[in-house]
């Protein structure tokens, strides 16, 4: 079984964690990229699917979809879906589904887990609200709802009568803002423009390691390219936190604030 996904800050990797320890749980082989390192290989000879994350603009994130789109197709091959979000996900779950549909996959079901916001505009009012989120009910759901994807598959595999949910695209408000935010030209009119504290930065380099888009250059000190994709990435991980813009709160997000606590109240660890 194979688990895709990208995680900014951790969330979705997390989620996509709880996947795997109920996958191996049940006896399954797991094999767990991220879709950069799988970028080049093919995805082909695994039984069951799960593609993975987090919500940006109320849509997958840009390089996921960049990802799906180019990605060969795996007909007849069964999927899930995994997201993470602090809240709203618009119509970012139905756009992932019908874009993996579209590759020949069956989708089986979708789950959303709820975290911290990891937006930087907005964590000014609710970077206290870390701690919160997610929940050990949600890991909990998060567990059964991978057993219940288990259970689905084989259920397909031996020719079962079996009900897979319909995804439909809506034409919401927030469809249409995740649509004209991915025309925007540049990252800029989103997050504002990034600044350097050259006297805090160390210019260790994490920045653009982390940068799913490659948008990060070091000379000496970060320098931000047009293909930025507006993922708070870069400014969230950095340990000096000396990246910052004019609409950043300043209360910058470092992860999941106890996962093996979440894993073990689950009874997963």
């Amino acid at each position: 079984m194979l688990i895709l996904y990208y995680s900014g800050t951790g969330n979705t990797k997390f989620g996509c964690d709880v996947a795997r320890l109920v996958m191996e749980k049940a006896g399954h082989e797991v094999t767990m990229k991220t879709y950069a390192k799988a970028g080049k290989e093919s995805l082909d000879g695994f039984d069951l699917y799960c593609f993975a994350a987090p919500v940006y603009e109320w849509a997958p994130a840009v390089n996921v979809e960049r990802f799906v789109t180019s990605m060969a197709r795996l007909p007849g091959k069964r999927a899930f879906i995994i997201t993470s979000s602090a809240g709203a996900t618009g119509q970012a779950i139905p756009l992932f589904a019908r874009m993996l549909e579209g590759k020949g996959l069956t989708l089986l079901g979708n789950y959303n887990l709820i975290c911290a916001d990891t937006w930087g505009g907005t964590r000014r009012w609710s970077y206290n609200q870390d701690a919160e989120t997610p929940t050990v009910e949600s890991v909990c759901e998060l567990a059964a709802f991978t057993e219940k994807m288990l259970e689905v598959a084989e259920a397909l595999e031996q020719g079962g009568d079996v009900e897979l949910p319909e995804y439909r695209v809506k034409p919401t408000g927030l469809f249409w803002a995740s649509r004209f935010s991915r025309l925007a030209p540049s990252a800029r009119m989103k997050m504002g423009k990034k600044k350097v504290d050259e006297k805090e930065c160390a210019e260790c380099g994490v920045c653009a390691k982390n940068c799913p888009s490659g948008a990060i250059k070091l000379d000496p000190y970060p320098r931000f390219g047009n293909e930025c994709i507006a993922c708070w990435r870069c400014i969230n991980t950095c340990p000096a936190d000396c990246i910052t813009t004019l609409l950043d709160g300043g209360h910058h997000y470092k992860g999941i604030v106890d996962k093996d606590g979440l894993l073990k109240n689950a009874g997963l660890k």
